[in-house]
């Protein structure tokens, strides 16, 4: 799947996420063992997580959890899909007709930043335990790497109307992509107050997007 709107990213991560309803029983237990993970993945890593600790956490029996769950990195997985779906609210506005592309860019850069900074789980995936991140490559990696080309093919968009009606070469575009992404791996950083040196989180990232976003240009080539 290659996204084009914000909407199928949404639809797929609830799809990974499940029947979390908590006024349906079984939505309810499959929530409070989701939350029970994100909680001990955040405290302990995933290594040291075990099943018998998320059933512990969430107060059910060892078998429910593989009721819902066939694997413990499957919980890992659907925890990271519940973060990113919970702080969703970042992007509020993001494809309103009224805002210009280069805006929904910049929009975009911040709330990459501000989701993975405002939670702890995600901090730990993207840089603070390795072993996340090892294992669902490891363990997933049709998974994965259709996350990561579904990621290159929103951002290709959002590049491509941001400096319409010029265009990106297939490198020029990926390059920047790329960084666009990386950016996110540093999002844990800047949750220490010294290295945002007085800012605001949401002042760093605001100012980030507008570094990305302002000193962007598609190069001269007739200057080549």
């Amino acid at each position: 799947m290659n996204f084009e709107s914000l909407a199928e990213m949404r639809a797929v991560l609830e799809d990974a996420v499940g029947d979390i309803d908590p006024e349906s029983s079984k939505g309810k237990k499959r929530l409070k063992i989701i939350e029970a993970a994100v909680g001990l993945f955040v405290a302990h890593g995933y290594r040291k997580t075990s099943i018998d600790d998320i059933a512990r956490a969430a107060g059910i029996a060892k078998g429910t959890v593989y009721l819902y769950f066939t694997t413990k990195l499957d919980v890992l997985y659907v925890a990271c899909a519940y973060e990113k779906l919970r702080l969703f609210a970042l992007l509020d506005g993001f494809e309103a007709p009224t805002l210009d592309a280069r805006e929904r860019l910049r929009q975009w850069v911040r709330a990459s930043i501000l989701m993975v900074a405002a939670s702890p789980l995600l901090t730990r995936a993207s840089a603070g335990d390795p072993d996340m991140l090892a294992a669902l490559v490891e363990a997933m990696p049709e998974r994965v790497g259709q996350a990561m080309a579904d990621a290159n093919s929103f951002m290709g968009h959002l590049l491509d109307a941001a400096v319409a009606p010029a265009q990106w070469t297939d490198e020029e575009r990926h390059a920047r992509s790329v960084v666009l992404q990386a950016l996110t791996r540093f999002a844990p950083l800047v949750r220490d107050d010294p290295l945002r040196q007085g800012l605001s989180i949401e002042q760093f990232a605001e100012t980030l997007a507008d570094v990305f976003v302002d000193g962007m240009r598609v190069p001269d080539r007739a200057r080549a």
